[in-house]
């Protein structure tokens, strides 16, 4: 996000806040109880909180298994794909039927003095 998006966010937070002292003291309170709630959820739902942290610890080991599948299986696949020791031709008889000038480019920019 841009330097400006960051700004204009932060500046349309600041615009809607509360200016009366009232209500800037019942906008703390409820924010410090909703914060509370939320740090406390687990001591008042237990059981939900094991089993969410059953599910995720399942959910870690499926995706470490799942990247580590398609690790093995994409250094698999190259490795099937790629010559085994079989020398890269060098030379222009080696190449094929092409010519050097066959592989020089079709057009070249002029250099002047002054361009470098």
């Amino acid at each position: 996000m841009s330097l400006f998006r960051i700004a204009v966010v932060l500046s349309l937070g600041v615009a809607v806040m509360p200016s009366d002292q009232e209500q800037q003291e019942a906008l703390y309170e409820r924010a410090a109880t909703a914060a509370h709630w939320t740090i406390t959820y687990c001591d008042r739902n237990g059981r939900q909180c094991e089993m969410a942290g059953e599910f995720w610890d399942a959910f870690l080991r499926k995706a470490q298994f799942a990247g580590k599948l398609a690790y093995d299986v994409a250094i698999r696949t190259s490795l099937e794909g790629a010559p085994t020791g079989a020398p890269v031709p060098q030379l222009a008889s080696e190449r094929g039927t092409l010519k050097p000038e066959d592989l020089s480019p079709v057009w070249r920019a002029e250099v002047r003095d002054g361009d470098i």
